[in-house]
């Protein structure tokens, strides 16, 4: 259940990060993008890992979380 939980919150934060990141190129706020890539890439790893190690229960959760944080992030 904790796998999951943080697969959920990984995919979550990542979508809520890129919404973010598209957001901050198209203002052209270099700064804020490059700080905001490198959380990208770090949510990345993360997510990657937990995918490898128990695929299904972390694919479903990274799914679910990635969509409420894209939602969430649009919605703002």
């Amino acid at each position: 259940m904790l796998l999951a939980s943080i697969a959920f919150m990984a995919g979550f934060l990542l979508d809520i990060l890129w919404v973010r990141c598209i957001a901050s190129v198209q203002k052209r706020e270099a700064f804020n993008a490059a700080n905001i890539g490198v959380m990208l890439y770090a949510c990345s790893v993360l997510s990657t890992v937990l995918i490898v190690e128990q695929c299904f229960v972390a694919c479903a959760a990274y799914a679910v979380g990635g969509w409420i944080g894209t939602y969430c992030g649009v919605k703002q």
